[in-house]
């Protein structure tokens, strides 16, 4: 199978709401067995297909899920996209659509979850159905994953209390209400949670993972097959590198957007703060 052909199924994947089983293609097979972290073997194990679930939600940034929709190509994984109903989600990105595979109610356990993010995660602390299914399912799932601002949404869901988490740069102060410690690396893993940063982070979190779950050579032929080597042309990709004015701007731009569509977004993050203690209490 030709590299093209193998990146249009993997992003066939997320169109097609007949495709469950995500990148379908014989290029991974025979990778070497499923992990656990270093070393160590996991409850997911060889010859055992990895339920995998991407949380898709109205206003998402449609890079978040592509990137490492596509590195996660594979006969190793059943990928589902889930929601509350199967009808098309706008996305962030006027032109860009999402079509459920599968619903909250149908969807109870998966290996792997992993939900990515928006420019505005404050409007999505609303979605308590959402939130609740995202607590159920992740409390028990093998690997509990983000990309950019979906952390804020793991966070809100009282998944990531006590562990390192990222997420993208202008709201990463926003973990730490949650319980989470902020750390600002393009990815973070620690133990069974992997978040990775803003947006195009979203590659490296799905070669990380890839790593994780099949091996290093697994995810060194992932990025090769997809000829991932990027030279931005470039280097203000990060507070670190860009111009304090270009940081300020851009946040300054994050936030009005912030305030235009959700006013009320500091309160709901108090409510969702408090919301979260009551899974504790349960």
């Amino acid at each position: 199978m030709e590299r093209r052909e193998f990146i249009a199924k993997s992003a066939l994947s997320l169109i097609a709401a007949s495709i469950g089983a995500g990148a379908s293609s014989s290029l991974f097979a025979g990778q070497p067995e499923y992990r656990h972290g270093p070393g160590q073997a996991t409850s997911v194990g060889k010859g055992k297909r990895i339920s995998l679930a991407f949380v898709i939600y109205p206003g998402m940034t449609p890079l978040d899920i592509i990137g490492p929709a596509t590195m996660l190509g594979g006969d190793n994984f059943d990928i589902h996209f889930v929601w509350r109903d199967r009808n098309p989600v706008q996305g962030e990105i006027a032109h860009v659509q999402f079509i459920p595979s599968t619903t909250f109610r149908e969807l109870k356990k998966v290996d792997v979850l992993c939900i990515t993010g928006t420019g505005n995660p404050y409007a999505l602390l609303k979605e308590h159905e959402m939130i609740d299914w995202l607590h159920e399912v992740g409390s028990k799932a093998e690997w509990v994953t983000s990309v950019c601002t979906g952390s804020i949404l793991l966070g809100a869901a009282g998944l990531l209390q006590g562990y390192k988490a990222t997420t993208h740069w202008s709201m990463i102060d926003d973990l730490k209400p949650f319980g989470a410690i902020p750390v600002s690396d393009r990815v973070v893993i620690d133990r069974n949670r992997i978040t990775g940063g803003g947006v195009t982070a979203g590659m490296d979190f799905g070669l990380t993972l890839q790593a994780e779950l099949a091996g290093k050579e697994s995810a060194e032929y992932a990025q090769l097959i997809t000829q991932y080597d990027p030279h931005p042309p470039f280097h203000s990709g990060t507070p670190q590198q860009a111009a304090p004015q270009l940081v300020k701007s851009v946040k300054k731009m994050v936030f009005d957007m912030v305030e235009a569509r959700t006013p009320d977004w500091q309160q709901q993050m108090k409510d969702s703060v408090a919301r979260m203690q009551r899974y504790n209490k349960a």
